[in-house]
């Protein structure tokens, strides 16, 4: 069966290696020392060695892309323009780095409003008084951290516990997936800067690794589970690759890469996904925790982005963002994590992609999620549709007939 493209078969693979050949040099200590590459099933190996080579074939894909209309027009003039940054990094150039930041993942990255962190601290207190907890914010998030957290092995034991009831409501509720698919490794790991990771080997297999240094809060533990898992990262992978192996998905899309426009919505999805099967949903205990856990964790959120803004545009220090982090009630050993996490070379330029994708992504859903076909056409959008930040925002606006401005926030 032939394969879906959205240039031509022969720019749709020029631009694959484009993007995987500015992985392989950039994985080089002198450059990066790490891979942005995380999946590739278009069959496309790199073969070019130089960043001179990656920008003559990059300038060819960007020809074939001028004249293209309608989404694949939009699509892939973003995907060129963040791959030219990535070029840019490469080099050494030294461009501003708020300017990389929205040539890469299509955000004006800027501070958040106060308000937030007010209306999220208000929303925790009393949810967790409601659950029991009394004194201070502070005094309560203390005593529900103690009470219902774990770390060691016993993370492992218990999503192990809930990783089948998360494949399970995700075929029930979100999506069919195919034939063969699963998870083959579900561990622990140490001395990592990141919290829970996935990764996609192919015929529809993943594996899961969780941070086991860490002190888990139980229900934010099963956010980041669906999260890495279902209907996270681990559904979306596979869907990918059925739909490509069905000639239903663009070469030109047929992998993941970080440091690209399309971070936003692939990590925003995921962090949507325990409210897509349902589980905070209701006036059950369980519900009300599962939902502090998710507002615990974007409180948290609000003061990584801007201890990443700070730090990486040189207003803020490393005390200054840990102690910021710390304020909004992470813990030290989390927010000292999280600073090495958005220093690092090649995540500073997308870390933003975790507290805007979500909020993209959950500002759709809330509008699309109360009409039966409308949150069927979100589903779409999100799983079956490649979308960079800018077009995902383009289809709400036209789906639902009315402008989409998910960063406007709420007096």
């Amino acid at each position: 069966m032939p394969h879906l493209t959205y240039t031509d078969p022969e720019n749709a693979k020029r631009y694959v290696n484009v993007v995987a050949s500015l992985s392989a040099i950039g994985e080089d200590p002198a450059y990066l020392g790490r891979e942005m590459l995380l999946s590739n099933y278009s069959g496309v190996v790199p073969s070019l060695t130089t960043l001179d080579e990656v920008e003559e074939e990059l300038a060819k894909v960007d020809a074939a892309v001028a004249g293209l209309g309608g989404h694949p027009g939009a699509y892939m003039r973003a995907l060129v323009k963040s791959s030219y940054a990535m070029i840019s990094i490469l080099r050494k150039e030294g461009r501003p780095y708020l300017d990389l930041v929205r040539d890469i993942i299509e955000v004006d990255f800027r501070p958040i409003p106060d308000s937030e962190a007010v209306r999220l601290r208000e929303e925790l207190s009393g949810g967790l008084t409601e659950l029991g907890y009394t004194g201070s914010l502070r005094e309560q998030v203390d005593a529900w951290l103690a009470a219902t957290s774990m770390t060691g092995d016993a993370v492992i034991a218990f999503g192990k516990g809930i990783l089948s009831r998360a494949r399970a409501d995700t075929v029930l509720k979100v999506t069919p997936l195919p034939e063969g698919e699963g998870v083959d490794s579900f561990t622990g790991v140490r001395d990592v800067f990141y919290s829970g990771r996935s990764a996609y080997t192919g015929n529809y297999r993943g594996w899961l690794h969780f941070n086991i240094d860490k002190h888990w809060q139980r229900d934010v533990f099963t956010q980041v589970l669906c999260h890495e898992a279902y209907p996270g990262h681990q559904t979306f992978y596979t869907l990918w690759d059925q739909l490509f192996q069905e000639g239903k998905w663009p070469v030109e899309a047929a992998f993941y890469t970080r440091n690209a426009p399309t971070n936003p919505i692939f990590e925003g999805g995921p962090e949507v996904a325990m409210h897509l099967v349902g589980w905070d949903v209701g006036e059950t205990r369980e519900a009300l925790g599962l939902r502090m856990g998710q507002v615990y964790k974007d409180l948290g959120r609000i003061a990584m982005n801007d201890a990443c803004l700070g730090v990486n545009t040189g207003t803020m220090t490393r005390e200054e963002a840990i102690d910021l982090m710390v304020d909004h009630l992470v813990l030290r050993d989390d927010a000292e994590r999280a600073y090495g996490f958005f220093t690092n070379a090649v995540s500073r330029t997308h870390y933003p992609q975790y507290y805007y994708g979500r909020r993209i992504v959950d500002e759709a859903l809330k509008r699309m999620e109360g009409d039966r076909a409308l949150r069927e056409r979100f589903i779409d959008m999100l799983y079956r549709t490649p979308h960079t930040t800018s077009t995902f925002i383009d289809a709400v606006s036209e789906a639902t007939a009315a402008p989409f401005d998910p960063f406007s926030y709420r007096s």
